[in-house]
């Protein structure tokens, strides 16, 4: 059953030589549970690209037993990200000027739910490096809760 919630995610960025970055966006988006356990959160955002504003759809699979978790991003930049306990994940980073190949090393992966199944949080900690070189260290937190009445 698909079941409309309210989306908060938190990006916090690390970068050599910068200040730490917070990116935070809210919106509506779509969960579900999939027949094979895994749950799906779908939501759209809009970020600032310095030139504009870019749209990108989210797809964020949680897998079934909640140790592990696959981001699909699409739109004008596309990659895929996926987090767990201690894992290492080769991706490819699409953006309109070009396409770069990334490494996600999660350090901590933490999933959550409520004793109401709608509401859940994801934290994931992490490094992203491009050949062998640490861009920075982040953080994402997923806050998933049943819409409010509006």
């Amino acid at each position: 059953m698909r079941k409309t919630v309210d989306v908060n995610v938190t990006g916090i960025h690390s970068r050599p030589g910068e200040p730490t970055e917070k990116i935070t966006t809210s919106s509506n988006g779509i969960y579900q549970d999939m027949e094979d356990g895994r749950r799906l959160v779908e939501y759209d955002e809009e970020q600032d690209a310095g030139n504009g504003v870019v749209r990108v759809h989210n797809k964020v699979y949680i897998s079934s037993d909640g140790k592990s978790m696959e981001i699909f991003r699409g739109g004008e930049t596309e990659n895929r990200l996926a987090f767990g306990e201690e894992m290492e994940y080769d991706t490819q980073y699409n953006t309109p000027y070009g396409s770069m190949t990334m490494k996600v090393v999660t350090k901590s992966f933490d999933f959550n739910t409520s004793h109401q199944e709608d509401d859940m949080k994801v934290i994931a900690e992490y490094a992203l490096e491009m050949e062998g070189q640490v861009l920075s260290d982040s953080m994402i937190i997923i806050e998933v809760k049943k819409a409010e009445a509006r």
